[in-house]
């Protein structure tokens, strides 16, 4: 009787151990306890009576609950070959009894028992399996999410950073001409430095909220749309008309994309178009439709013979997130223009 009870412990003790304190090392605890029911199961020599149907049920449940988490924790091919392992285990099980009943029991019952038990052992391992397969599904699921945290934050940081990093450029080789007065230009390269600054602090928050959509649509209002066409105006020297237009809406994605677009287009327009004449910023509600609008006429050779980066790209799959649409090319007579349309 007590190698049934030291089997019976075993199974237990695995079953529990690999749940709650040695989930990593589920195999040598799975192996010695199903190598130990097999070597029972070889040299049991009976009786088969009710207490060892008893020690039998327990040491099932437990190597069953073994046989779950062998399908499912390691490395895939010595998975599967721990989950035969067991498999044969819990199927062989059943000889202690059906052997050494008095009197015999007929040779289909042993066998059609001993199906049972494997086939239980099966469904163990399948279950674990679906479990496996349950657990790839998340960490792929996770993999994602943080693959494209960090592709918006990348977004965020060109968005605002660039522009800024951009304005600081131009200033600083407009300090260098003559006739301009270097304290207005190096005024200038501080205010946009204190801003850059600004944007890398709200790039970290970022990476301590949720969700960047939300807290980018915290922060901003229309009212920094205006200042980022503001700032734009007073460190180019082109003619800024902007013309935006109360759009009337209390959803914070809604003016967040206003934000994005506005921005995107006036860093493009200070790294690509040379030195435009007119840049127009326009922010207007039509059937039920935010519309944003920033062209310019600046040359259209300077923009081709340089390689553009990947904010557009961004820009649209943000604006399509929204149900939006966005367009960007070429205006006529000359120049480029960009055009954004987000459902209200």
């Amino acid at each position: 009787m007590f190698p049934l009870v030291l089997a019976t412990a075993v199974a237990a003790l695995a079953a529990l151990g690999n749940a709650f304190w040695w989930s990593r090392r589920v195999l040598p605890s799975a192996t010695v306890a199903f190598g130990l029911s097999l070597g029972v199961t070889a040299t049991y020599r009976g009786p088969g009576d009710n207490a060892v149907a008893g020690w039998l049920l327990v040491e099932t449940v437990g190597a069953l609950c073994v046989l779950v988490q062998v399908a499912r924790r390691p490395p895939v091919r010595p998975a599967v070959a721990g989950a035969a392992f067991g498999i044969a285990a819990l199927g062989s099980a059943p000889l202690r009894i059906g052997l050494w009943l008095t009197p015999p029991s007929p040779v289909w019952e042993v066998v059609a028992v001993c199906a049972v038990w494997t086939l239980l052992a099966a469904a163990a391992a399948g279950v674990g399996a679906y479990l496996r397969s349950l657990d790839r599904r998340r960490e792929r699921s996770v993999a994602a999410a943080r693959r494209e945290q960090r592709l918006r934050l990348a977004r965020d940081l060109h968005d605002w950073l660039a522009h800024e990093m951009t304005g600081i450029v131009l200033a600083a080789q407009a300090g260098q001409l003559d006739g301009t007065d270097p304290v207005r230009a190096l005024g200038q390269i501080e205010e946009a430095g204190v801003r850059g600054l600004a944007a890398m602090d709200r790039a970290l928050r970022l990476l301590r909220t949720a969700t960047a959509d939300q807290a980018a649509a915290q922060t901003v209002t229309m009212a920094e749309v205006a200042a980022v066409v503001e700032r734009f105006a007073e460190t180019s020297g082109a003619e800024v008309t902007c013309e935006i237009a109360d759009i009337g809406t209390q959803r914070p994605e809604v003016v967040a994309t206003v934000h994005r677009v506005v921005l995107e287009s006036l860093t493009n327009v200070r790294r690509h178009a040379g030195d435009p004449g007119t840049v127009l910023v326009a922010v207007a509600e039509a059937d039920g439709e935010v519309v944003v609008e920033v062209s310019d006429d600046g040359d259209q050779r300077r923009r081709r013979s340089r390689r553009g980066g990947t904010g557009l790209a961004g820009l649209a799959e943000w604006v399509s997130a929204l149900d939006g649409t966005l367009t960007a090319g070429p205006a006529r007579p000359r120049g480029w223009a960009v055009r954004a349309t987000v459902p209200l």
